[in-house]
């Protein structure tokens, strides 16, 4: 899995039992930071033009190749059904019936001599949905005991059940602009929120941020990657205020987005405050200072899960929807996407 924030690389190796109850482990798992040369061009994909586009994705799937064959020698296991790659997304307009991720699945599939399925979020797109966001399946499967699930990565999304049937959605960009801030000052991300903790609030700033029309739609939705750059990347670069005040605005409004939506849970659904439960996920959970915040707004009292949960559910999620695509099931919730209909998304590619 590599996502918005740009990181790194997640790999999970998983053992997913299926059957009447489903069950799951996470055997080994690491995270493979990329460099600042990485980072920048994964940054940049957006604006390559397809032609470029195409000679990367063999590349960029080859180097996929070699990190799981590295991390297969790494932790000494053998057996291996299948790879589930996310691939890294380029552009994400399902109104115009697009998604592009980067990582030739043929390509992974050869450097690896393993099966593998990647570009999950095409069929989605082609029955009408927003083929985003992607884990809700896995929360319906695994963690359906929580009140909802919230993932605080590059982008922050969330779900839950309503009326019956789970939702999901994109909240607002969070980690991808917070690192690009952090990227100015030579970091590659502000630990624990400490540098947005000594900033102070630019009020300006913080109305234009707030005030998209996106904040105000209703589900399903889902955000682009390019669309962030060029929205709210170009915003925090023309605001005339120190990394340290943009941050902490940054912080603000991706805490105000997410206690909206928690709180609004809460008050449809009549659940009591002291009760509710909630998952969190992402490296976003990390964030001391932000966590702390959204306990504020929304007056709850945040528990996190083990390290593992925060840092892998979405790789281990990937794994999930490998299983269910080869199986021929739905790896797709309509309720979530909007979809006409469910849809098993995947391509399968074998050595």
């Amino acid at each position: 899995m590599s996502g918005s924030s740009l990181d790194g690389l997640d790999i999970a190796y998983c053992k997913i039992t299926t059957g009447d109850i489903w069950k799951y482990k996470i055997i080994h798992a690491k995270s493979y930071p990329y460099n600042n040369e990485e980072k920048k061009f994964l940054f940049e994909l957006p604006e390559k033009q397809k032609e470029e586009l195409a000679k990367l994705d063999g590349l960029f799937a080859f180097t996929y190749g070699l990190m799981v064959l590295e991390f297969k020698k790494e932790f000494h296991f053998r057996k291996i059904d299948l790879i589930a790659s996310h691939g890294h997304t380029v552009l994400h307009e399902p109104k115009n019936q697009i998604t592009i991720q980067l990582g030739s699945g043929q390509t992974i599939a050869t450097v690896t001599n393993k099966p593998v399925i990647c570009n999950f979020r095409e069929a989605d797109v082609r029955a009408g949905g927003q083929g985003a966001p992607l884990v809700p399946i896995c929360d319906e499967y695994f963690f359906s005991d929580y009140h909802a699930c919230l993932n605080i990565g590059g982008i922050a999304n969330i779900s839950y059940r309503e009326k019956g049937q789970r939702i999901g959605f994109d909240i607002c960009a969070a980690n991808q602009l917070l690192n690009a801030l952090a990227g100015q000052i030579n970091l590659p991300y502000d630990n624990k929120g400490a540098i947005a903790k000594k900033g102070n609030l630019n009020e300006k700033l913080y109305y234009f941020l707030n005030d998209y029309d996106y904040f105000f739609r209703k589900h399903p939705k889902s955000l682009d990657n390019k669309w962030i750059q060029g929205t709210f990347i170009t915003l925090l670069n023309d605001a005339d205020c120190s990394i340290e005040d943009k941050l902490r605005t940054v912080t603000e409004h991706i805490a105000l987005q997410i206690s909206k939506v928690i709180l609004n849970q809460i008050k449809t659904q009549n659940i009591k405050t002291k009760k509710y439960r909630l998952l969190i996920t992402g490296g976003g959970a990390y964030n001391t200072f932000l966590i702390k915040r959204i306990e504020k707004l929304s007056g709850l009292k945040l528990k996190l899960p083990d390290d593992e949960t925060i840092q892998f559910k979405e790789a281990f999620a990937m794994c999930l929807m490998g299983i269910l695509r080869i199986e021929n099931k739905s790896n797709f919730l309509p309720s979530v996407t909007g979809a006409k209909h469910a849809v098993s998304g995947g391509d399968i590619f074998y050595p």
